[in-house]
């Protein structure tokens, strides 16, 4: 009786697929996981609880507030409306693109599931 080649390795961390393990082990750099944690961190800051992205939003609705529910003038007048949203929008969309990129960038890892069939 011939037992077939398992197709996946045994490892700490979970039963893998072998063929990916072994693509991995000659073609990824696991630095490449700590170089996204520096790219995370800007991103990460932008996103801290005072002084970040959720306050500049809130800052986005009293603008907004004022010119069209004319709320009271809650905000100092230095920047137009449509220029500090359209800012917002550039940094919303550079975060999910560096977020796409880390998400591609540990996607290797994740094709190391073995298969199931």
């Amino acid at each position: 009786m011939e037992i077939p080649t398992p197709d996946f390795a045994v490892t700490p961390y979970g039963d893998v697929d072998a063929a990916a393990l072994t693509r991995l082990r000659q073609d990824f750099d696991t630095a490449l996981l700590l170089e996204l944690v520096e790219r995370l961190t800007p991103v990460a800051q932008r996103f801290k609880a005072h002084g970040g992205l959720r306050d500049d939003i809130l800052r986005l609705h009293r603008m907004a507030h004022t010119v069209i529910n004319g709320a009271n003038l809650s905000e100092p007048t230095s920047e137009d409306l449509w220029e500090v949203a359209a800012e917002l929008i550039d940094e919303l969309r550079q975060t999910a693109e560096t977020c796409l990129e880390i998400a591609s960038a540990l996607q290797p890892l994740a094709d190391l599931q073995p298969n199931q069939d």
